[in-house]
């Protein structure tokens, strides 16, 4: 386990469709508002646990930030989406903002079986009892034991976020991130349903959410340098490689295309006999590719 690693918080529901953008909306008119209960559940029409899982979700996925004091503001992810005058996607329908949010809650938001699938890239074929295994062993440093319910709850929410074998009528029950196709399922011989996270064509993954996660990382490399081999990008923890699950000619092309694109004066690809690298002019980049910028220009790529 790693000193931030999360198993709890969700209350057993997965984020919502529709819950960023109404909270999001809603703290905008009263920023106390996820702080007082009574006046939150009536506002939003939910209970006092369901409550509790949009306020987690909101803040672990950057749509909102908790300020001391002060309820909660707009996040990182919720100004980009969301704002009303500048948002990409003020409803989160596209795939594009599900990729973000995605990229968001494997890097930033410390979820154990996030990390473990997603963001080190450790398990790719695996049922539901290896997953809950490899979450006991991430446990095992924590200060005080996890009991075996934790572990189970936080699998089924991390597997229900991504796949649902069939949606009924209620589309609000369902969590989007399950349009990414990031997890697939299939029923062995034995009837176990093993689900599987290979590598294939990202759908929807644009280049201004690559190129967002492209400095995320190069900007988060070791002792603060602007160069990071491009087989760290494809493998290293947290990478867009892992993350986004890409093998080499997609990540390649994705980098070329941004460097010839959204970061083409912030960017450049070292292609050598020798060596591949890609390299960041931190101040060449847009404000706009920097996802905690408080200040961003409205401009798409």
């Amino acid at each position: 386990m790693t000193i931030t690693d999360r198993f709890s918080g969700h209350e057993s529901f997965v984020c919502r469709y529709g819950w960023l953008p109404k909270a999001y909306q809603a703290v905008s008119v009263e920023p106390g508002l996820l702080k007082d209960e009574e006046r939150a559940m009536h506002t939003l029409g939910i209970g006092r646990n369901m409550l509790k899982s949009l306020q987690f979700w909101c803040e672990a996925t950057g749509v909102l930030v908790s300020v001391t004091g002060h309820g909660h503001q707009a996040g990182p992810v919720g100004r980009k989406l969301l704002d009303p005058q500048h948002g990409w996607d003020q409803h989160l329908e596209s795939l594009e903002s599900l990729w973000l949010l995605h990229w968001r809650l494997c890097t930033r938001a410390a979820l154990a079986a996030w990390s473990e699938v997603f963001g080190e890239g450790r398990l790719v074929r695996f049922d539901r009892q290896r997953l809950v295994a490899a979450l006991a062993q991430r446990a095992e440093g924590s200060a005080r034991p996890l009991a075996a319910s934790t572990l189970e709850q936080h699998a089924a929410i991390f597997l229900q976020s991504y796949y649902q074998a069939e949606r009924n009528g209620d589309d609000t029950s369902w969590c989007p991130l399950q349009d990414l196709a990031l997890l697939r399922a299939a029923k062995e011989e034995d009837g176990r349903i093993v689900f599987n996270t290979d590598l294939r064509a990202p759908t929807g993954l644009s280049l201004r959410v690559f190129a967002i996660a492209l400095v995320e990382f190069v900007a988060s490399s070791e002792q603060g340098s602007s160069s990071v081999d491009f087989h760290r990008l494809l493998k290293a923890v947290n990478s867009p490689g892992v993350v986004f699950r890409l093998d080499e000619h997609q990540l390649r092309a994705f980098v070329e295309n941004v460097a010839q694109g959204p970061l083409r004066d912030a960017v450049r690809f070292v292609d050598t006999s020798d060596t591949q690298s890609v390299v960041l002019h931190r101040d060449r980049v847009d404000p706009y590719y920097l996802l905690d910028a408080h200040e961003e220009a409205p401009i798409h790529a």
